[in-house]
């Protein structure tokens, strides 16, 4: 009860405005959870719990195709060492090649528009009681054209295991800003994210289930997602995963996108060092994203 009481405080602390970037998903696994599933290890999504834990040493990579062009790569190294991982990745986002113009709309030299994230995260378990505990530092390069801003971010996660029970319970503070350094003239303070969440691997059915929850102002819950992972064999897993995004972003233009949006699937191949994993998102408004993960155990 201490834990998550302070936790609340803590993100009411840094309670204003975000900029967009915080919000991109690089891993083929968000999109397949629909942005849920945030106690599972998915070491190329910026939004991973740090206190996840991971038993191979790995490198990963993934590719996400946006609508409009807009491309995002990711790579990973995982470094478990008994009760201890560290993690490194990087995360680029393309927003593509624009044609730039003068105040009298005389066409000027193309110019380009990015984000970049690089991490560094480490998590712990606790010597006497089930938890553990994680911690991120992430630098986000943002340009657009001849304007840049640098950023440092920093995160906190916390994960209670109950093995007897098959359950996860956590949290996570995300990207409380410590350093900001912008040529825009435009620094504004950002809003700490608190995702709330568990896991549960199902006893009676080949299912591990999780359901997240956002809370970003005035300690209200802002969305909620469920999704599960369905072992069909020892090498193939199925994930499926919907949100309340679906209300915000349903536009009304018919049963299928009603029913579709904001919602993923994927699917994942296993076979001994290598995994392989396929995941689709579809939009409430029309239109999908997807994406490829690849993982190697070295």
């Amino acid at each position: 009860m201490k834990i998550t009481l302070g936790l609340l405080l803590t993100a009411s602390l840094f309670a204003n405005q975000n900029r967009p970037g915080l919000f991109t998903w690089f891993s083929a696994s968000e999109l397949a959870h629909a942005g849920g599933g945030n106690l599972l290890m998915m070491p190329n999504s910026r939004n991973v719990n740090m206190a996840t834990t991971s038993k191979n040493q790995s490198f990963s990579t993934s590719f996400i195709f946006y609508p409009a062009g807009i491309q995002a790569q990711s790579a990973s190294l995982l470094y478990p060492k008994k009760d201890k991982v560290i993690m490194s990745s990087i995360n680029h986002i393309s927003y593509g090649t624009f044609k730039g113009y003068d105040e009298n709309a005389q066409q000027t030299e193309n110019y380009t528009s990015s984000d970049t994230w690089i991490k560094l995260g480490y998590s712990k378990s606790s010597k006497s009681l089930p938890l553990r505990f994680g911690i991120s530092n992430q630098l986000y390069i943002s340009k657009l054209e001849s304007q840049n801003s640098t950023s440092l971010y920093s995160s906190f996660g916390l994960i209670w295991n109950l093995d007897k029970y098959k359950l996860d319970i956590g949290g996570t503070i995300k990207d409380i800003l410590l350093i900001q350094n912008s040529t825009d003239g435009n620094d504004n303070d950002n809003s700490v994210e608190l995702d709330i969440g568990f896991c549960k691997e199902l006893t009676h059915l080949p299912l591990k289930l999780s359901i997240d929850c956002i809370i970003i102002n005035d300690l209200k819950p802002e969305d909620y997602f469920i999704s599960g992972v369905f072992t069909i064999s020892k090498s193939i897993h199925l994930t499926m995963g919907t949100s309340t995004r679906k209300y915000s972003q349903n536009t009304e233009q018919g049963l299928t996108r009603t029913i579709l949006g904001s919602s993923g699937m994927g699917v994942a191949y296993q076979n001994k060092d290598l995994t392989i994993r396929y995941g689709l998102y579809f939009y409430g408004t029309g239109g999908f994203t997807n994406g490829l993960d690849l993982s190697i155990n070295f």
